[in-house]
């Protein structure tokens, strides 16, 4: 006998939520037709004699009808509707109306390679989508641009069967989002975007300077960005120099705080600090023209900017920041899911653990290295957050991102300061070694749950804060 799917059926009552669990049924009526029992007509709108029944892009008008014989929790579809729609049969579903029309999904895409080659071998570093599957439901198919028949909509790939555990191929129709896992050129990132719009997920690399122009957009944000100005030749460094008398020179792309040189004014003399090999390194220079002969040698791509230093020296010869990790939850609101301090080695300008930095919970330093009370710590930490979301919120505005983690520090005078964003990969690592595994989590379920919220499955989540 075959398995029929189960609808997870949602739908907002006022300020009630209607919710059932209904079996599928296939009807054999030649029309286009959904059909309920009688005493399940609450689910439908007295509007919705004929309404549109979505599944990814693809959709078909349907006939509502009550039939008496069909029992009070199944969902009858005619095979019409049923193959139009090429609904896969062996997974369970969700179903929301949203303006008058059902959505039956959630229908995501996981585009994971070019080449349709290497797509079976891809499919089995989905693993923290099959964990997760009963949660999520629906159909999640992942494929290769080389499996996409644009003029037919259709595509080739493998979808999760929750049964068997396994990822199985099949022919399907267009998904209702994409998620990017690979690379693509800026033709076919194109082609997505005018498909898809906001429901094309993809990775996000913007240099310091873009993310710098971006942010002082935001009149809001400007009091916690440290001037920042693009490097264009040498007589930079000096000009700034003279205005800060310390500044800090970095790569316009780059993580992990390679490449960043802290550049000094000393009363007789000039020096530049750097790390090299996990070691602190000093050079002095004992008139401007040799500090210009190394920034021509050292800064010849012109591809770095200049930033005034901030005294984030709280310790003595340690540097301290914080970094922040942001989602977007399945409300699509963005959400502070953990937070963590990072401590420099003795001597280092930079705190990153690749750098010898350690990680310490974020209310221990506040606590200890910045003598805060507990209430002190807790509404500094809720300006951070505050600070850090709507920095996400303003980059949110370019590209559609659904993570980031937010490197934000304190200065003397507890003046809170935005250093940088990381939307593109934000590392994980950070809180795997404080033993965090709740945020992590967070952090690696974060884009199946975003996307159930693009594809028409939203949840409402509230801001649950971070520890």
């Amino acid at each position: 006998m075959p398995r029929w799917p189960l609808f997870q059926f949602t739908k907002m009552m006022g300020s009630d939520c209607l919710d059932k669990v209904f079996k599928l049924i296939p009807i054999s009526e030649d029309s286009p037709c959904l059909m309920l029992h009688p005493n399940q007509s609450e689910l439908l709108d007295e509007t919705m004699i004929k309404t549109t029944i979505h599944f990814g892009l693809q959709k078909i008008e349907v006939t509502c009808k009550q039939l008496a014989t069909i029992k009070e929790n199944e969902i009858g579809l005619s095979n019409t509707v049923i193959e139009n729609l090429k609904l896969p049969l062996e997974v369970d579903y969700d179903v929301s109306i949203q303006n008058g029309e059902i959505i039956i999904g959630p229908f995501i895409g996981v585009l994971m390679t070019n080449s349709r080659a290497k797509l079976k071998k891809k499919v089995n570093k989905l693993k923290q989508i099959s964990k997760q599957y009963r949660l999520v439901r629906g159909v999640v198919v992942a494929f290769s641009w080389e499996g996409i028949d644009q003029n037919n909509s259709k595509i080739i790939g493998y979808i999760y069967n929750p049964s068997s555990k396994k990822w199985e191929e099949g022919t399907f129709p267009f998904p209702a989002v994409i998620i990017e896992r690979t690379t693509l050129s800026t033709k076919r990132k194109k082609y997505f975007k005018k498909l898809y719009g906001s429901r094309f997920i993809h990775s996000l690399s913007i240099n310091k300077w873009k993310m710098y122009q971006r942010l002082r957009s935001n009149q809001h944000l400007i009091p916690h960005l440290p001037k920042t100005f693009l490097y264009k030749k040498p007589n930079d460094i000096l000009k700034y120099l003279k205005t800060f008398r310390t500044i800090y020179v970095k790569p316009l792309s780059g993580l992990q705080g390679i490449g960043i040189e802290k550049f000094i004014a000393e009363p007789d003399h000039y020096c530049v600090k750097y790390r090299s090999n996990q070691k602190n390194k000093i050079i002095h220079f004992s008139s401007e023209n040799e500090l210009l002969d190394y920034v021509k040698s050292k800064f010849k791509s012109k591809k770095f900017i200049i930033q005034q230093q901030i005294d984030l020296e709280i310790e003595k010869n340690h540097s301290i920041d914080f970094r922040i990790a942001l989602i977007k939850n399945q409300s699509g609101k963005w959400e502070d899911v953990g937070i963590v301090g990072k401590k420099g080695v003795k001597g280092s300008i930079v705190s990153n653990l690749e750098n010898g930095g350690k990680v310490i919970r974020a209310q221990t330093l506040l606590l200890t290295s910045f003598n805060l009370s507990e209430d002190e710590a807790l509404s500094i930490r809720q300006k951070m957050y505050k600070i850090a979301i709507k920095a996400a919120e303003e980059i949110d505005k370019y590209e559609n991102i659904y993570k980031s983690g937010v490197d934000i520090a304190i200065d003397r005078h507890h003046h809170i300061w935005l250093i940088e964003l990381n939307n593109r990969n934000p590392s994980k690592n950070i809180f795997l070694y404080l033993g965090d595994y709740d945020t992590v989590s967070k952090l690696q379920n974060a884009i199946i749950f975003y996307a159930k919220y693009l594809a028409g499955f939203p949840k409402e989540t509230e801001n649950m804060g971070s520890n």
